[in-house]
């Protein structure tokens, strides 16, 4: 039992660093695309933190705004905010019982 529960608390942590990675690179590339929209370029974090092919990353990456709903609310992409936060609620309302209130 108590590898299980170490397994879930494990993962739940895991998932909430994950998403605060991604929120924080997308924090980060938001700014920076407003300082100097000419160079700029999103395809960099898509390859990163998704599995799109090139042609849909290029194709993506020309639209701040498709960007940030792709990275933070689509429900199709597995490595969106949305999925790893319901992920790590997965796991935590496993284990709810062992987490402080």
């Amino acid at each position: 039992m108590l590898s299980r529960v170490a397994d879930s608390l494990y993962w739940m942590s895991r998932y909430m660093e994950r998403a605060d990675g991604i929120l924080r690179m997308l924090k980060i590339n938001y700014a920076s695309s407003q300082d100097d929209i000419q160079e700029f370029s999103w395809k960099p974090v898509l390859k990163i933190f998704t599995f799109l092919k090139e042609e849909e990353a290029e194709i993506l990456a020309t639209n701040t705004r498709a960007v940030l709903q792709f990275m933070v609310t689509d429900k199709e992409n597995p490595n969106s905010v949305l999925n790893i936060v319901t992920q790590a609620r997965e796991n935590g309302r496993s284990v709810q019982d062992h987490i402080t209130k």
